[in-house]
């Protein structure tokens, strides 16, 4: 499942080497930009990356998790993140808990580099597969976020490892794979809660594929049971401390109230009376009510422009350039490698509809598109297209594959196909 066995010497010298390569680059980056990539400041801690870190600091210190500050217990991040730089800085120290956890990070990407092989192998073949992890250690944004100090390396492994369990479960219709993906699953919702609606895409595939109705209600107990297990501790947690049932966070109110400005432009004012809550999660709740007055006025005024800015606006806010957040060398490059992987995915999906060669290219298919409408109420941005990234690279390799194919054909070789 999770080896080479099967491949000749050269795809595993290949993918080895994908990989080394990547690896030595990505940490010469972090050795040599150090904590210049910080988004904020360790002083003042006034960005989401630093507030990770001080919170991690605190609850080593302190035993409680806090973010806006070090005294006030938060709902407002998931726990995840902060736990494992919580682990990091009890083993390393402060400091070195830092560069501990970017060397840490730099071992996932070239563990996702390798789920990305996997299911591009299992999807199509293995020549596609490799095509599609060259692709993904040349975007240069994959070596990026390895020395900045948020979820997305852990989250983004995560989500692959949970599609790849999930193919399996899907294909051999085994307890054991449903396991392994419930447990990953629900992990993944302790870094981010809109994985919550991943089996929303599992449930069309059955559908889809006519699984019986025994099975699917088997294999939905048994995911649910793992996910209230591993989840319950959090939940307790916020019951204690804010004495209401909190599955999450309370943090949508933001980006919900932000989302209903057509383009992101709040110059004319927000047309609404503003409210400040007593706390941040009555202000959460205060900003989700400003938010949807904002649509039932303007909403109803402008409907066309709504629709269309809910629909493909923020579906190109989402898109429309690589996960970058501050001035980084080489942008340029990257956004122009960025619009090539975009435009050869599409053209890999045309492919893919015109043969329709495995079932389980769709069932990526529609991951990316369940998880792209999941993100429309809310403000979108490149970072929340990111883990989404290397399943367009598949079909991008897709594309590069039939073009190579068809290029050797014509000039009268042939172009074995290695399907696993």
């Amino acid at each position: 499942m999770f080896l080479l066995r099967n491949e000749d010497k050269k795809t595993k010298y290949f993918i080895m080497g994908i990989i080394s390569c990547f690896l030595i680059f990505s940490l010469i980056i972090i050795f040599r930009w150090g904590n210049s990539t910080l988004l904020g400041s360790l002083e003042t801690f006034d960005n989401d990356d630093v507030k990770y870190i001080r919170s991690a600091w605190t609850l080593v210190d302190k035993g409680v998790l806090t973010y806006e500050d070090t005294v006030t217990p938060t709902v407002f991040i998931m726990p995840g993140l902060t736990y494992v730089l919580a682990g990091f800085t009890w083993i390393f120290g402060k400091m070195n808990g830092i560069i501990a956890f970017r060397v840490f990070q730099v071992l996932l990407q070239c563990g996702s580099l390798y789920l990305l092989f996997l299911i591009a192998r299992k999807i199509f073949n293995s020549k596609i597969a490799i095509i599609a992890c060259i692709i993904d250690a040349l975007y240069f944004v994959e070596t990026y976020v390895t020395s900045l100090v948020l979820m997305e390396c852990l989250f983004k492994f995560l989500f692959l490892l949970l599609i790849y369990l999930s193919i399996y479960a899907l294909n051999e219709k085994k307890t054991k794979f449903y396991i392994a993906a419930g447990f990953v699953w629900a992990i993944s919702c302790l870094f981010r809660p809109p994985i919550a609606i991943y089996p929303l895409v599992i449930l069309i595939f059955w559908i889809k594929n006519k699984y019986e109705v025994k099975d699917m209600i088997k294999y939905a107990t048994i995911v649910f049971m793992i996910f209230c297990i591993v989840m319950s501790p959090w939940w307790i947690r916020n019951y204690k401390e804010f004495s209401t049932f909190i599955p999450f966070t309370k943090a949508s109110g933001n980006p919900f109230l932000q989302g209903t400005f057509p383009n992101y432009d709040d110059s004319d004012g927000f047309g609404v009376p503003y409210e400040t809550g007593s706390d941040y999660i009555d202000n959460d709740a205060k900003q989700v009510k400003m938010g949807l007055e904002r649509l039932k006025i303007y909403g109803t005024k402008e409907p066309l422009k709504y629709f269309l800015w809910y629909t493909v606006g923020k579906t190109i806010k989402l898109w429309e350039s690589p996960f970058y957040w501050n001035g980084v060398k080489g942008m340029a490059i990257s956004a122009i490698w960025h619009y090539m992987i975009l435009v050869t995915g599409a053209l890999g999906i045309g492919l893919y509809f015109r043969k329709r060669e495995n079932k389980m290219a769709g069932f990526v298919l529609s991951i990316i598109v369940v998880l792209n409408i999941s993100y429309l109420p809310y403000f979108t941005f490149s970072r929340y297209a990111y883990p989404l990234m290397p399943l367009v690279m598949i079909f991008s390799a897709n594309f590069f594959y039939r073009i190579l194919q068809r290029w050797r054909e014509n000039n009268g070789e042939r172009f074995y196909n290695t399907d696993c």
